[in-house]
C-alpha cells in the first residue's frame, strides 16, 4: 500500500509542476509578443511558491481520490492494517514530498520563504486533507480551504493585535501569531476527520458523515464568531 501511495503522491507532484514548466514559455512569449518586461528570476520564484501552494492543497484534497474513483473502499478496509497505519501510509508520502518541495522552493527563493510560508503551507495541506473525507469535489474542497485560510489569516491578525499590546520579542510574536490560529483551526478538523475515518466502512461516505459534521460545523461557526468579536473589540480599542 505504501508503494502505491508514494506513486500517487509523485503523480500529484508532477501534475502540480505544470505551472513551473510553462514559465520559460511565458518568458519567451513576453520577449516576442507581450513586451511586458517580465523578469525571469521573479517568474521562477513566483512559480515555485505557486507550485508549493498548489501541491499542498491538491495532495491533501485527493487522499481518497483513487478509492472514490475505483470504488475501492471495501478493499482498503479489508487490508490487514490498522486504521492508523492506513492513514499514515496515505499522509506521510504526501507530507514528505511537500517538505522536499518546500525545501527546494526555499533554496530557490530564499530563506524568507520558509519563515513566511511554512505554517501557511501546512495549514493548506492539513485543512485540505481534513476536508477530503467529506467533500466529494476538488473545486468545493478548494473553496473550503480558501474559507479556512481566511479564518487562519484573520485569526492571525487578531492574535497579532493582542500581542502588540502586551509586548514581547518579534520572533515570538510571529510564531504565536501563526501557530495559535493554525492549532485552533486544525485541531477540531483533525479530531472530526480521525473519528470519522476510524469508524468508516464500505458504505457510501455520505451516509457516514454525521460525526464529522457535528464537530466541524459548530467548531468553525464558533471560531468565525470569536474572530469577528475579537476583531471588532480590537479595532474599537485602537
Amino acid at each position: 500500500m505504501l508503494r502505491k501511495e508514494i506513486g500517487d503522491a509523485l503523480r500529484k507532484l508532477v501534475e502540480s509542476l505544470v505551472f513551473l514548466v510553462i514559465i520559460p514559455f511565458m518568458y519567451i512569449v513576453d520577449k516576442l509578443v507581450w513586451k511586458w518586461g517580465l523578469d525571469y528570476r521573479s517568474l521562477i520564484d513566483t512559480g515555485f511558491v505557486i507550485t508549493l501552494l498548489i501541491y499542498a492543497v491538491y495532495a491533501g484534497g485527493t487522499v481518497f481520490q483513487s478509492e472514490r474513483k475505483d470504488r475501492a473502499f471495501e478493499y482498503l478496509f479489508s487490508l490487514p492494517l490498522t486504521r492508523r497505519k492506513i492513514i499514515l501510509a496515505k499522509i506521510l508520502p504526501r507530507l514528505g514530498i511537500l517538505t522536499l518541495l518546500g525545501a527546494a522552493a526555499t533554496i530557490v527563493v530564499g530563506r524568507g520563504l520558509l519563515v513566511e510560508a511554512g505554517i501557511t503551507v501546512l495549514v493548506l495541506f492539513f485543512s485540505s486533507l481534513f476536508l477530503s473525507i467529506a467533500v466529494f469535489s476538488i473545486a468545493i474542497n478548494i473553496f473550503g480551504v480558501g474559507l479556512i485560510y481566511l479564518m487562519f489569516f484573520q485569526g492571525g491578525r487578531v492574535v497579532g493585535r493582542f500581542l502588540l499590546k502586551i509586548g514581547g520579542s518579534s520572533y515570538l510574536k510571529w510564531l504565536v501569531t501563526q501557530s495559535v490560529p493554525a492549532a485552533v483551526l486544525l485541531i477540531p478538523l483533525g479530531i472530526a476527520f480521525w473519528l470519522t475515518f476510524k469508524k468508516m466502512d464500505a458504505r457510501p461516505l455520505k451516509l457516514q458523515m454525521k460525526t464529522y459534521y457535528s464537530i466541524t460545523l459548530p467548531a468553525l461557526f464558533v471560531l468565525a464568531l470569536l474572530i469577528a468579536l475579537f476583531s471588532r473589540s480590537s479595532m474599537a480599542g485602537l
